[in-house]
């Protein structure tokens, strides 16, 4: 029944805003502590047409130097040199 309601829930997170793409931490806990799998959709998308809104946020760009300490409600979003993710991650 949790695998049939992801992708409602996903969805609903996903809406599109005017101004491009808002992701929020789900209400429902139906994504669990990390929902980088239901946010695979974004790869290839430029960042500054998204706002993730998540409490445990790190953008990591090309060059970046970061901690190899593991959260797993961290999501963690790889950029390109051209600011275009290349990967969503736990950790």
């Amino acid at each position: 029944m949790k695998a049939a309601l992801l992708p409602m829930v996903a969805l609903a997170v996903l809406t599109a805003c005017g101004d491009g793409y808002r992701v929020e931490r789900d209400p429902t806990g139906q994504l669990g502590i990390c929902p980088a799998p239901a946010f695979q959709g974004f790869v290839g998308q430029p960042y500054a047409n998204t706002k993730f809104d998540w409490p445990a946020l790190r953008v990591i760009r090309p060059g970046d130097a970061v901690t190899r300490d593991y959260r797993e409600d961290r999501l963690n979003i790889d950029l390109d040199g051209a600011d275009r993710i290349t990967r969503i991650w736990c950790g």
